[in-house]
């Protein structure tokens, strides 16, 4: 969601770079490391308090599988698609919090192994907005603290850089040099579940008070599946951000807050919400579909460079 929430909350004399993007990622089953397998495979079963624990991990690499597991999947090439439903709050300084507007989209991500451990990955988005109390589709909110009303339209990513990642972190497919960046990324166990703890890196170019950080959750049972490959995680976070400028706020100090949760759609577009799946077949219908040829675009010497063996 990083890109889609650049998009949201970019300052207004901040022009928007497409390229600065760090991409969710995900991995899938059987081969997320003997040690970390070991450990879950030992508390699985009972899945009772005394259980529950963090996940170690041998290295670096089996830590990636098991995050890329979580978040994508681990085979050669795949789509992931995720819904997700968030509401903006203004924190103006020196005020009361207020929630702005509802939002609901989605994340349609594809992904090409291009290296050992490494993929490609590119994605589009789409977000419109909603009522905060009634859930409609909404082009117009109040800004409760200048009275001003808001005008909203959807939030629509369709010029994706895309990004490689794997073990060493993400690389942007538009950086200018090889600055792999890293992930904070905890696995742990609680009760029935196994919970993945992820801070995304924040590329360069970004403003600089700005974090997203989520909590994904699956069953143990669904884990310990190798014949799971598209886990069906859920997923909760928040990011904070400057005042974005369709908020009109002038030279108020303050900043956003966000508070989301969603999903994967694991049969794809089809396990979308059907307002919202209809809504996007009506207006942008190509947008239901992955979008390959993004993966069929060049890369630069530089990215090319990068690859590992």
């Amino acid at each position: 969601m990083l890109e889609t929430l650049r998009r949201l909350f970019k300052p207004a004399d901040e022009p928007l770079d497409a390229g600065r993007r760090a991409l969710l990622a995900t991995a899938p089953a059987g081969v997320f490391g003997m040690a970390a397998a070991a450990s879950l495979a030992a508390s699985a079963p009972a899945s009772a308090p005394d259980d529950d624990g963090f996940v170690h991990f041998a290295n670096p690499q089996d830590k990636f599988r098991a995050l890329f597991r979580l978040e994508r999947d681990l085979r050669d090439e795949g789509i992931t698609v995720s819904t997700y439903q968030f509401i903006t709050y203004a924190l103006p300084q020196g005020a009361r919090p207020q929630p702005i507007v509802r939002w609901e989209g989605m994340e349609f991500s594809y992904f090409r192994r291009v290296g050992a451990l490494t993929w490609r990955i590119h994605a589009h988005n789409v977000s419109y907005p909603r009522d905060l109390h009634s859930g409609k589709f909404v082009s117009q909110v109040l800004n409760p603290f200048t009275g001003d009303i808001l005008e909203l339209e959807p939030m629509k990513l369709l010029n994706d850089p895309g990004v490689l990642h794997g073990p060493q972190g993400y690389l942007p497919l538009d950086a200018k040099a090889v600055n792999w960046l890293n992930t904070y990324h905890v696995l742990r166990t609680e009760g029935a579940l196994v919970k993945s703890e992820h801070i995304r890196p924040t590329p360069d170019g970004w403003p600089t008070m700005f974090i997203e950080s989520s909590c994904s959750t699956v069953t143990r049972k669904d884990f310990m599946d190798d014949s799971v490959t598209a886990l069906p995680f859920q997923t909760s976070g928040f990011y904070v951000f400057p005042f974005p400028g369709w908020m009109r706020m002038g030279e108020r100090p303050g900043h956003m807050l966000g508070a989301w949760s969603g999903r994967r759609a694991v049969g794809g577009p089809r396990d979308l919400p059907r307002e919202f799946r209809e809504r996007v077949a009506r207006e942008n219908p190509e947008l239901l579909e992955a979008r390959w040829r993004e993966l069929d675009k060049p890369l630069s010497p530089l990215i090319k460079e990068a690859l590992p063996a």
